[in-house]
């Protein structure tokens, strides 16, 4: 019973020996697999890193390369920017040199430009007469009574309306506007004014003129250049030059042996005679700058004519044309110019002003408080010099009804009056 059971544990124990054995065997069969696998796995993950460290030496190679070239670049661009500031300073420099040469001729352009202002106002204006003539003359109309020329005048505006001088349609039964075209048109009198000796025309009919343009007379100088267009002793359109003499002239003219005093005109000396009266006087650049109306007789002298001034003319013509007559202003007082007895004896400081003779009864002046012996030295703040200045503001400022002020000297005192324009009948 017992060698069974040792032979059975034999028995077992060697086959549990073989088990283990077999174990062991196929275990270490493992590990080499596992070593073998672990030898390969290494020497492709050492391909893999000799691959990698190959591509990573070559990207530092290129980078290295690259950053030599963009130092070089660098070093270029700061040579290039370097030498673009030392042509930058050199520019400036001559910039310098060219703002202070520019500085230096503008002084001396501005020098010139004073000098030459200064020559131009001693010269006066230039007028190509020629060229003026040709641009406006076909405004310049005739005045005719049917039988011949009596005088000349000018084309206003487009609604068929001409100026003229009242002395020269005044008593006329006909009259006809002639163009330098030679057409004819029959004429009515709108209305005139006798102390402006201006009167208005108005004919039906197309011209296809264009009228010219009205002058601001106040920007009038001495010794501008102006020309008279018209028709004296019927010889048509014809061309007169000359300078003006003075403005503001108030002046006794006579017509048909009477006289009357005439305010706001210009004097000048391009010679017109009878059949200019009515015409346009032209400045420089074309534009009407007066009304021929008067020249003084050749056995008085010579070389004086006169024309009313463009605003006063404007002034009487719109309102004749509006209403069919002009109101002309009145204060109501004989004055005249001081003599330098007069500043004298009353102990003025000047000459300039009008000396107060008479105050008319009822007029503007005497119900203000004006008296005779005042001095008027200034209208509305607008000094007084004479009696030309003094009728010529009120013909070109002023109408019956508005409130002036004058400023006049009485005995020792300097007074201001306010007083309502009237009318003058």
């Amino acid at each position: 019973m017992m060698n069974k059971v040792t032979v059975g544990l034999l028995v077992f124990l060697l086959v549990l020996v073989g088990g283990l054995g077999y174990c062991a065997w196929t275990f270490h069969e493992e590990i080499n697999l596992m070593r073998e696998e672990m030898n390969t796995f290494r020497n492709e993950h050492v391909v893999r890193t000799e691959a990698i460290r190959g591509e990573i030496i070559s990207l530092n190679s290129e980078l290295r390369s690259g950053l030599d070239s963009l130092g070089t670049e660098i070093d270029e661009n700061i040579t290039h920017i370097a030498d673009l500031k030392n042509s930058f300073d050199d520019n400036q420099a001559g910039i310098q040199a060219l703002g202070k040469k520019v500085g230096d001729n503008l002084e001396r352009i501005e020098v010139v430009s004073k000098e030459l202002a200064e020559t131009t106002s001693i010269a006066g204006s230039v007028m190509d007469a020629s060229n003026m003539y040709q641009q406006v003359s076909e405004v310049v109309i005739r005045v005719s009574n049917g039988q011949r020329t009596v005088g000349s005048g000018f084309i206003y505006d487009s609604e068929g309306d001409v100026l003229t001088a009242q002395h020269v349609i005044d008593g006329l039964d006909e009259i006809y506007v002639i163009t330098p075209d030679g057409r004819i048109f029959p004429a009515d009198v709108v209305g005139s004014c006798v102390f402006s000796d201006v009167a208005v025309l108005k004919f039906d009919g197309e011209t296809g003129i264009e009228p010219p343009e009205i002058s601001d007379s106040s920007q009038i100088k001495v010794g501008d250049p102006v020309d008279a267009i018209g028709s004296p002793f019927d010889l048509a359109e014809s061309l007169n030059t000359g300078i003006v003499s003075q403005v503001n002239r108030f002046t006794e003219i006579e017509y048909d042996e009477q006289t009357r005093w005439v305010a706001n005109l210009i004097q000048f000396d391009a010679a017109v005679n009878f059949g200019n009266s009515g015409g346009p006087l032209f400045s420089a650049d074309g534009s009407v700058v007066g009304l021929v109306i008067a020249r003084v007789e050749p056995e008085k002298g010579d070389g004086i004519y006169y024309a009313v001034s463009s605003n006063k003319l404007k002034r009487v013509a719109d309102s004749i044309i509006g209403q069919g007559y002009f109101d002309y202003p009145w204060l109501g007082v004989n004055i005249s110019d001081l003599t330098p007895q007069q500043v004298q004896e009353m102990e003025l400081e000047s000459i300039n002003g009008v000396l107060v003779s008479q105050v008319v009864a009822d007029s503007p002046a005497r119900t203000a408080g004006v008296q005779a012996d005042d001095v008027i030295i200034a209208i509305d703040d607008t000094e007084i010099r004479n009696t030309a200045v003094l009728t010529s503001y009120l013909g070109e400022h002023l109408s019956p009804g508005e409130l002036t002020m004058l400023k006049v000297i009485r005995g020792t005192d300097t007074l201001d009056i306010s007083l309502e324009v009237g009318l003058r009948s």
